[in-house]
């Protein structure tokens, strides 16, 4: 459960409507973001792509601790109200901030947006449903234009089965995924979305599969995109959980991302031994389009007790030393050791 400050229950211009357009509107004219020209710094060969790390933000000393890790990506997580406070008015100051920062290391980013700003959704809350749906397509289109250049992927919402008012079959979320895709198309077909960010109780509960049946019925999962999903120690054995929710009937041929995992305990030695097996379960899985493992979270400032695997003052707890020898480990090999993948180090997606 993705959140800036804790882990709780939570995370315009117009354009020409692209192949899909959006649902039950209509887009109009274009789009540019801010003025200002990025530049992605060069790629570093160290960073081993197929682990992540959650970080909120890149100040102070947490590009140093992400290059020592050696993770490949960084995820962070900024509310659609933040970068979009008013109609039309954007603010991208959290998202370049992680975006901008993760491409001066080498490393890919992953930014998840959600919750509904209120002159979106007269005032309804954070998980109301937009008024408009094309309001959230307007969003994408311009999140997309300004970040295309960049090696990033934006995951759309943040465990909806929790945070979103929806349906039962996720029919509000299948909705903002499909006109984020939809948006997508309309700016770069190539950009990256990532979806459905559930938590692990979306697939008990038959969300997360009426949810992927929504969205692989509109078409709307690019052969590029993510499928994504979360899973905590109250969920159930993580292997059978990436066997199902990675099933060829649920999400297609597409890679599969566990974009979030983490263990809030005060035993510093515990939180160590899961993070090691969740990273030997991950190394070892035979599922194929399990691809990537990102684990929650680098730093929090928090004295105690929580998941992150920095401590307040950024000296590393035992976690950061058993992510750090993994990936170390992962890097001394040229092959995935995983049963019948290829060199993950030259994937580029």
């Amino acid at each position: 459960m993705l959140l800036p400050t804790d882990r709780g229950i939570r995370l315009a211009h117009r354009q020409p409507a692209g192949p899909r357009g959006v649902l039950g509107a209509a887009g109009l004219a274009a789009i540019v973001a801010g003025g200002v020209l990025l530049h992605a710094g060069p790629r570093l060969a160290g960073p081993a792509p197929d682990f992540g790390i959650v970080a909120f933000d890149l100040n102070g000393a947490v590009p140093a601790a992400l290059t020592n890790l050696g993770v490949g990506v960084v995820r962070g997580s900024c509310d659609w109200p933040t970068l979009e406070p008013s109609p039309g008015v954007y603010a991208w100051d959290c998202a370049d901030n992680v975006i901008v920062g993760a491409a001066r290391l080498g490393l890919r980013s992953y930014m998840t947006v959600g919750c509904t700003p209120a002159w979106a959704a007269r005032g309804a809350g954070c998980g109301a449903m937009p008024t408009d749906v094309a309001d959230w397509y307007r969003f994408v289109q311009s999140f997309v234009a300004r970040y295309s250049q960049f090696q990033t992927v934006l995951g759309v919402w943040n465990e909806p089965n929790l945070t979103l008012r929806d349906t039962a079959d996720g029919a509000n979320y299948a909705l903002l995924y499909i006109n984020a895709s939809g948006a997508r198309d309309s700016v770069n077909p190539h950009f990256v979305l990532a979806g459905p960010e559930t938590s692990h109780h979306a697939l008990a509960s038959g969300y997360y599969v009426r949810t992927m049946d929504y969205i692989q019925g509109a078409r709307a999962l690019a052969p590029q995109d993510l499928v994504t999903v979360h899973w905590y120690p109250d969920g159930p054995p993580l292997a059978a959980y990436m066997d199902r929710v990675s099933a060829d009937g649920v999400a297609g041929t597409n890679d599969v991302w566990l974009s979030e995992v983490g263990a809030a305990t005060p035993d510093a030695q515990a939180q160590a031994d899961f993070y090691r097996q969740v990273i030997a379960t991950f190394t070892a899985h035979s599922t194929h389009r399990w691809t990537h493992l990102v684990l929650y979270r680098l730093w929090d400032g928090q004295p105690c007790c929580s998941e992150a695997i920095l401590n307040a003052d950024y000296t590393p707890k035992a976690a950061f030393a058993v992510l750090r020898l993994a990936i170390q480990q992962y890097q001394s090999t040229a092959i995935d050791p995983r049963p019948g993948h290829e060199d993950t180090r030259a994937r580029t997606r």
